[in-house]
């Protein structure tokens, strides 16, 4: 029997369905801050979710954000940044275990997980999207992994899924933050179907009507429900953004190293309002998580949980450096939008100080 919450950061509900089965609809509560990841979510998930796996009455499991603005717009790391400016060697090992265990049990569910991404998809947001076996957006949804304005790095898996977009693209994306519409994030392969906001109810309904079947037979019948209905909703998809600029942009990501590669992108400001916030992004972010993100992304992951433990010995290191503190100070403490960075160029950040963030030596074991 489904275990439901009916009140706190996590809400769990579950509905029966015609088979007599059961349907987990799991809603991240906290509207007021865009249901930004905590640690008591991730705490009830960890608890309940590999419960629900076990259970073989449960058909699917349905994640969304409560209110109308975002699903999950990054994680809650106000809390973490009080123990970095402690001084706690151990709190990164702490924090990034804590997600990243999460992130590896929904990557490897078997029943059918299923998220709606509507409204603002963001950093730890997107590593919730991106462990659905049917990643759903809608014509609000708003994705990206803007890491690099807090000194960190797109992680959560980044360096594995951002990977698999096509033309490097994914390198675009982490190195300028840029935000992507429905369509953009449909096209590069970061949603497995746009829909209107009114289909999640036709989703849950069509559950209700499930009969008993293999997980296998549900989540077929499922993707071709969500094609037919992404047909009928799109010619209300939004304008890509991306588009008018994507020829510009790989060339530019062509070149030979990073510096050529910022240099080449920062050229093409000037050409429209998303394209200009996107590369202001990356000038304004840390060089240092710049090079940290261009590393991870040339290592060509083949799967989620090796690209989780390089990123855990770097956000580890990154909790400990100072660049990541300082980061979450100027955007979310003081909110001066002013970071000090310990290095204000790519060319001029020596190699002695990134090789910092490498280093496993008094860095404790992943649990995932």
């Amino acid at each position: 029997m489904v275990t439901q919450l009916s009140q706190g950061p996590l809400l769990v509900k579950a509905h029966t369905t015609h088979a007599g089965q059961q349907v987990v609809e799991v809603i991240l509560n906290a509207p007021e801050a865009l249901n930004a990841l905590n640690g008591d979510m991730v705490d009830l998930l960890l608890v309940h979710v590999p419960v629900w796996e076990a259970d073989e009455n449960v058909i699917a499991i349905i994640m969304r954000g409560a209110g109308a603005k975002a699903f999950c717009a990054g994680g809650d790391i106000r809390q973490l940044y009080h123990e970095m400016a402690k001084g706690s060697q151990d709190v990164g090992e702490i924090f990034f275990n804590h997600e990243y265990e999460m992130d590896v049990m929904l990557h490897k569910l078997t029943t059918p997980f299923l998220v709606w991404g509507s409204g603002y998809v963001i950093g730890g947001g997107m590593g919730l999207l991106q462990g659905a076996a049917l990643r759903l957006g809608t014509h609000s949804s708003r994705l990206a992994m803007p890491e690099v304005t807090i000194g960190l790095f797109p992680d959560v898996g980044a360096s594995y899924f951002l990977r698999q977009v096509p033309d490097n693209l994914g390198l675009f994306m982490g190195l300028t933050g840029a935000m992507l519409n429905g369509t953009d994030a449909r096209q590069l392969g970061l949603l497995d179907g746009l829909l209107h906001e009114g289909h999640f109810e036709h989703i849950m309904m069509s559950l209700a009507d499930m009969p008993k079947q293999s997980s296998a037979d549900t989540l077929s019948q499922l993707t071709l429900l969500v094609a037919e209905l992404e047909a009928k909703a799109s010619h209300e998809a939004p304008v890509s953004n991306l588009n008018p600029h994507r020829q510009s942009i790989m060339a530019a990501l062509g070149q030979e190293d990073l510096a050529a590669i910022v240099a080449s992108l920062v050229s093409l400001k000037g050409q429209d309002k998303w394209l200009d916030k996107a590369l202001q992004t990356m000038v304004n972010g840390s060089p240092t998580s710049l090079h940290l993100f261009y590393y991870a992304f040339s290592q060509n992951f083949t799967n989620v949980v090796d690209a989780l433990r390089h990123e855990y010995i770097v956000g580890v290191n990154a909790a400990r450096l100072g660049e990541f503190q300082e980061g979450v100070r100027a955007l979310l403490i003081d909110k001066d939008r002013n970071p000090s960075w310990r290095y204000d160029t790519v060319e001029n950040t020596p190699k002695a100080w990134l090789d910092q963030f490498f280093v496993t030596e008094n860095v404790a074991e992943a649990h995932f």
